[in-house]
């Protein structure tokens, strides 16, 4: 058994309260002020090893962002990121299974989904966004 630091302990726990978003390691250290910021880093790329988060690089001028992994399945289908609020939806979706059968099948391509992040805005933001 694996002995659990209190900052591990710590760091886990808010990501697994906050499962459904996805966050930059300045937002974990304004959250987790109480963590060192070499400390974080280290835990970060200890969950990343382990696999209790994942990595996303949203693009070339862009912070890393990291995710809590609920389950082992994040392979499995799509992703769908907030840009206002930072929500995180995993996209279980019949069209979607379709869509990548299709493409391996006719196109000879196999699409790795663990990295594909589709970005626009969720209900909650949608309906904010129209008042």
């Amino acid at each position: 058994m694996k002995y659990k630091t209190k900052h591990s302990y710590q760091l886990e726990k808010y990501l697994i309260n906050h499962a459904d978003r996805h966050f930059t390691i300045n937002e974990l250290q304004d959250e987790l002020k109480d963590i060192p910021v070499a400390t974080l880093y280290r835990l970060i790329d200890k969950f990343i090893e382990e696999g209790k988060i994942r990595k996303y690089i949203i693009g070339p001028n862009s912070s890393c962002c990291f995710q809590y992994v609920k389950d082992n399945h994040c392979e499995e289908h799509f992703h769908l990121i907030c840009e206002r609020c930072g929500k995180l939806i995993h996209l279980h979706c019949d069209e979607v299974s379709h869509l990548l059968n299709h493409i391996e099948d006719e196109h000879n391509f196999r699409i790795d989904t663990s990295r594909i992040n589709l970005y626009g805005l969720c209900e909650e933001c949608l309906k904010e966004v129209a008042r």
